[in-house]
């Protein structure tokens, strides 16, 4: 009886340990593709440095972005199973992995490191061995550091901001080329 109760305490234990170091990778990710796309903003803010009608493509393909964000923090923080929140979370993306992958190369190489890290972060979503684990016997919900989806959800509000601030110059420069 002891030995059972010595064996059901260290899965508790291992798994409780999976899952924490589960919830702090996926936030990772999410936070690292967070910086991503904000370096690249960051990038085409610079007037020049990228070509005007490359910087409108990798624009419109990433406008999604700060939206995406908000949501996942959002989803995130729900009590939805683990299973329910890696659907909903890959659909927010949906759209933006699709722009991403058919814009032109030379645009290609300034979003590689934002698109990777969306796929990083997404592929990290239900793939854990204590997700699985807690599935198999009920819906697992992992709960995260609302302080940390707070602080990504504020992020995502500044990336809009700019975001629409360099469609809005773009606009301006596409008026004056006419």
């Amino acid at each position: 009886m002891t030995t059972k109760v010595l064996k059901l305490t260290v899965t508790a234990l291992a798994m409780a340990f999976l899952i924490a170091c589960t919830q702090n990778q996926i936030l990772a990710t999410l936070e690292a593709s967070v910086a991503a796309t904000e370096t690249l903003v960051a990038t085409l803010q610079v007037a020049g440095k990228i070509d005007p009608a490359v910087a409108n493509e990798i624009e419109n393909a990433i406008a999604g972005l700060p939206a995406a964000y908000r949501q996942t923090a959002a989803e995130l923080s729900s009590l939805d199973a683990d299973a329910a929140k890696a659907v909903k979370i890959a659909s927010y993306y949906a759209s933006t992995v699709a722009a991403l992958q058919v814009l032109p190369p030379e645009a290609q190489i300034y979003a590689a490191a934002v698109s990777a890290s969306i796929q990083a972060f997404l592929s990290d979503l239900p793939q854990t061995r204590a997700a699985r684990l807690l599935a198999s016997s009920k819906a697992a919900v992992t709960r995260f550091d609302a302080r940390q989806l707070n602080a990504i959800s504020h992020r995502a509000d500044v990336l809009g901001v700019r975001i629409a601030g360099l469609k809005a110059r773009s606009a301006k420069a596409g008026e004056r080329l006419r």
